[in-house]
């Protein structure tokens, strides 16, 4: 049986779903990044992190691209890798990424060991790609909260999200973002069930696309 997309996606969750730190997590299936790339699975919980997966099924066409997203806004960058795209794969990405093999048994079980730990994405964060991740009413809000709305209240959120870059250090935009996105609670979505690792993986985040 050759290892799915579907495979180590379950195998992933059951990993997550025993890490304590993730009891009171957010995480999503499918999180868009500025309507390019999708993290396959967003883990929100003080920070944001993402894993990217690939089966022994993929290729590694799409991972640059890919690479590039998730190391722009993510706190946090994760790969999921079948053993056959290993070592290509550790050629695409940078150093700081976490790094987990996904190997299958004989009778078909997937499994996840874990290569290396991820490192803290202190350098990359892009600020323009961050702020994305933030719906336009949630931008004017915060904006107004904080006397910085005056002149873009009708404008695109593009430009609001310009006047957030604008407005705010780095340091205070992540915690704007993930602050904002821990306390949504209109996504249009549903919440992968840590507790129902094998839920299938037909859940979407909500799509945000670049104006």
């Amino acid at each position: 049986m050759r290892m799915r997309d579907i495979d180590v996606r379950q195998a992933m969750r059951s990993t997550l779903q025993h890490r304590k730190e993730n009891e009171s997590a957010l995480i999503l299936d499918e999180f868009d990044l500025c309507g390019e790339v999708r993290v396959d699975i967003a883990v929100l919980n003080g920070h944001l992190c993402g894993y990217e997966l690939k089966s022994a099924s993929d290729n590694l066409k799409r991972l640059p691209k890919q690479v590039r997203y998730y190391s722009a806004v993510l706190d946090y960058c994760n790969l999921v890798v079948a053993e056959n795209h290993l070592d290509e794969a550790l050629n695409m990405i940078h150093d700081f990424w976490g790094v987990y093999i996904a190997r299958q048994t004989s009778n078909g079980r997937t499994f996840i060991r874990k290569l290396r730990n991820p490192k803290s994405n202190k350098s990359n964060i892009d600020p323009h790609a961050l702020v994305q991740l933030l719906w336009r009413d949630e931008t004017i809000d915060i904006l107004t909260h904080y006397g910085f709305d005056r002149g873009v209240r009708s404008k695109t959120r593009t430009t609001c999200w310009d006047r957030m870059v604008d407005s705010f250090s780095l340091p205070q935009l992540r915690k704007l973002v993930h602050t904002q996105l821990k306390t949504r609670t209109n996504w249009r979505c549903d919440n992968l069930s840590l507790s129902n690792p094998d839920t299938t993986p037909e859940i979407e985040g909500h799509t945000l696309t670049c104006d």
